[in-house]
């Protein structure tokens, strides 16, 4: 046999799987998009600790999944030992801080006041101290100096009176040749006089000496010290009270920023210590983890609601479900899909559990943007005659199902998979002749659902058409 006769033959007999025939019918057709969601409420109250300042959330005891609270009931008892010691503590310190803030607030008041004062009385010291230093120099010395001297020479001159009055008083009683009584009296009152005056003298040689020598000069070292001294005290007060009263703004300054953020922090310490009551805001049932935006996740709570467990911060703990609350299925979509819904559509779920069940429901809600995942949220309500009989429905349960989203009535369908597209963007399809030849046949399309899409135009009832099968795995 020829090569090529061969190959023909091998093609003739390719097995069935790998082409299908379908024949082309009117029939109902519906447009339906599918989902899988979760029955959840349609309220439910996440609860939370958002504290600013403690961070030891340790769990003594909690309500089990599922349990049924009252409202203000404890959800979960938290240990408050470590807070409780922190927030008297606090207090006493408080007490501290304010003491200390007051005393420093006074302190710089004063400062306030006494720092001109002091300022003014160092310049005037200094002014008062270089007017004394240069009378000294200009006036003082001189003068203290002269009256030393003057004072040496009013000595001498006095006993030089006196030596010269005893030395007449004995020439005129020596020429009477008699002395008398009285006379004796006289001559011996001056000669005290001349002694008295001799010893004045002696006293002030050594006061003028030691004057002129020592005690002016050390004046004038004093006074020279004592300017010093005061320009100094004043340079200093001018750079160091100014710093100090500054310095003083500072630190109040610090002492009052410090006050405020423990203020801060004792407010927001109450604060947490308050979130440590976790009550039930309502009568429910608590689901631990959050649900919220149609979803439950309790993987993150599973980590630390237990005993012993410490809560993370801004974490959902749990949510409470209020008694009464509406069940609605929650599901994700993709973008395909939800293009196609709209609210008021309306389509059935079946619970995993009761996969043979059907529940009615209606689309209240779908979402006008992706999520991050890139699925769209949509939410269905569930017909008010309620669950078939014998069926539980608890939130958290799954369910699968679909919603109408069209309805075309009598039309002419054929596989998705049939159709070709061609480079142009129509569509062909593969019809088989009464003679068992094939050609590709254009066509239009329509609303397309579960696999099956409508032809508009290019085929007739009755018409059979190729349909490429996948092969079978192997």
């Amino acid at each position: 046999m020829k090569p090529s006769l061969l190959l023909l033959t091998l093609f003739l007999a390719l097995p069935a799987a790998y082409a299908g025939e379908f024949k082309v019918e009117k029939k109902p057709f519906k447009s339906t998009v599918g989902f899988e969601g979760s029955f959840l409420p349609q309220e439910a109250l996440v609860m939370k600790v958002e504290p600013k300042v403690w961070t030891d959330f340790t769990i003594k005891e909690l309500v089990a999944q599922g349990g049924a609270v009252k409202k203000g009931a404890p959800v979960v008892v938290l240990d408050t030992e470590g807070i409780d010691r922190q927030l008297a503590d606090d207090t006493d310190a408080t007490i501290a801080r304010k003491m200390a803030l007051k005393t420093g607030e006074l302190e710089l008041a004063n400062l306030e006041k006494t720092t001109p004062w002091l300022l003014e009385a160092a310049e005037l010291a200094y002014k008062r101290a270089r007017d004394d230093h240069q009378y000294f120099v200009e006036v003082g010395r001189p003068l203290q100096e002269e009256s030393a001297k003057r004072s040496l020479q009013s000595t001498e001159r006095y006993l030089e009176s006196a030596t010269e009055e005893l030395k007449q008083l004995l020439k005129m009683y020596k020429e009477d040749d008699l002395t008398e009584e009285t006379e004796e009296i006289i001559l011996k009152r001056q000669r005290y006089s001349v002694e008295a005056a001799e010893f004045r003298l002696k006293s002030a040689k050594l006061s003028t000496k030691r004057a002129l020598e020592v005690t002016i000069p050390r004046s004038a070292v004093d006074q020279e010290q004592a300017l010093k001294d005061a320009e100094v005290a004043w340079k200093t007060a001018r750079e160091a009270l100014p710093y100090a009263l500054q310095q003083k703004r500072l630190d109040v300054k610090a002492l009052q920023v410090a006050d405020q953020r423990a203020d801060a922090n004792s407010r927001n310490l109450k604060a947490d210590r308050g979130q440590m009551d976790i009550q039930a805001p309502s009568d429910g049932t608590i689901y631990h983890g959050e649900i919220s935006n149609g979803r439950w996740n309790p993987v993150s709570a599973a980590k630390f609601m237990k005993v012993g467990g410490k809560i993370q911060a801004r974490v959902a703990l749990a949510s409470l479900i209020p008694a009464g609350a509406k069940l609605q299925l929650d599901a994700f979509v993709d973008e395909t899909a939800a293009a196609k819904l709209k609210k008021g559509q309306k389509g059935y779920v079946a619970p995993v559990s009761s996969p043979r069940s059907r529940l009615s429901v209606e689309l209240a809600e779908v979402a006008s943007h992706p999520a991050v995942d890139g699925k769209y949220h949509i939410q269905l309500t569930l017909s008010a005659d309620g669950s078939p009989e014998g069926l539980n429905m608890v939130p958290g349960m799954k369910g699968k199902g679909k919603i109408t989203t069209g309805d075309q009535g009598e039309s002419l369908a054929v596989p998705v998979k049939a159709l070709k597209e061609e480079a142009d963007g129509t569509y062909t399809v593969r019809v088989k002749s009464a003679e068992g030849q094939d050609s590709a046949t254009p066509v239009t399309v329509g609303a397309e659902s579960n696999g099956m899409i409508v032809v508009l135009s290019g085929l007739e009832e009755g018409q059979i058409v190729i349909t490429p099968d996948e092969p079978a795995s192997k």
